[in-house]
């Protein structure tokens, strides 16, 4: 079972992509470097145990960890 352990960053992070937003909109929003997203990213996509950023949305909303 993956860890869903996420930081306070990450699910902020989080709800942007869920809300559609790209790394880029996400670093201005958050007021972040692009990298740090991608980090933030990466994490997130390997707490959740899945492969991408679609997969990530709907294990957040499925899991109750983002709600719209």
């Amino acid at each position: 079972m993956p860890r869903t352990d996420l930081s306070a960053r990450e699910v902020e992070v989080l709800e942007l992509i869920v809300r559609g937003l790209a790394n880029k909109q996400i670093a201005y929003a958050l007021s972040i470097a692009e990298h740090t997203v991608k980090n933030h990213v990466k994490s997130i996509l390997s707490k959740l145990g899945v492969q991408d950023r679609t997969q990530a949305a709907t294990a957040a909303i499925q899991r109750g960890i983002i709600h719209l």
